[in-house]
């Protein structure tokens, strides 16, 4: 079962570059040699006080990740050269794919510094999770055949907490986020009914931009 993880890399102050720069030469590994891993893309939160990357992961099997990319050479490699500048030791939290789409087929690569990314967590009221998801498969349905602006709209959820859910956004710009994708009438729709009936216990949003390393898709 492909499982989905979502690493923060805790970077010393002013360090976040030097993160980055040891992740290049694994990440390009990865893409090269690792062909059971399918997505290995980084981004950072835009405010300032976050130190911080974020890397969304998809592998073939939890198995995988420790079998196959924790004990290749380039990730150990990786891991040392990072301890020099983290604040601390990584994080992983291990999640499902759900619904949506990861990648635009002409737009799997990296796009550039104006693409805007975000990151979104839901916790939902017990109980509640399929009747959430269906109400997000229908905006997600919506964004793939009416946003050509938004690359990526995808929606995973949580192994450990039933509850929780994972949506991982890209746009070709702000723009395209702030206006076309939230002033659509769908999104208002949606929003408009996770309120009236009350299914929302917490939500949680990271505006983030791409860091230039890693990968959506195998072109």
């Amino acid at each position: 079962m492909p499982i989905v993880a979502i690493a923060k890399l805790f970077a010393k102050p002013g360090q976040v570059d030097a993160i980055k720069k040891s992740l290049e030469p694994e990440s390009e590994y990865v893409k090269k040699d690792e062909l059971t891993t399918s997505a290995y893309y980084f981004f950072k939160p835009e405010e300032e006080k976050n130190n911080y990357l974020l890397g969304l992961e998809i592998y073939e099997s939890k198995e995988n990740i420790e079998t196959v990319h924790m004990t290749s050479a380039p990730f150990k490699t990786f891991v040392e050269t990072a301890s020099a500048v983290s604040e601390k030791p990584f994080e992983l939290e291990f999640f499902e794919p759900a619904i949506g789409f990861l990648t635009r087929p002409k737009f799997s690569t990296l796009q550039g510094p104006n693409v805007f990314v975000l990151q979104v967590y839901f916790v939902v009221k017990p109980g509640t999770r399929e009747k959430v998801l269906g109400y997000m498969s229908e905006i997600a349905v919506d964004v793939l055949a009416n946003e050509e602006g938004c690359f990526s709209y995808f929606y995973a959820t949580s192994i450990d907490d039933p509850d929780k859910f994972m949506i991982f956004e890209r746009y070709i710009d702000r723009d395209a986020w702030a206006v076309t994708h939230r002033g659509r009438a769908k999104f208002i729709e949606m929003f408009k009914r996770l309120d009236d009936e009350d299914l929302v216990v917490s939500r949680t949003i990271l505006e983030c931009s791409e860091s230039g390393v890693g990968f959506l898709g195998r072109d």
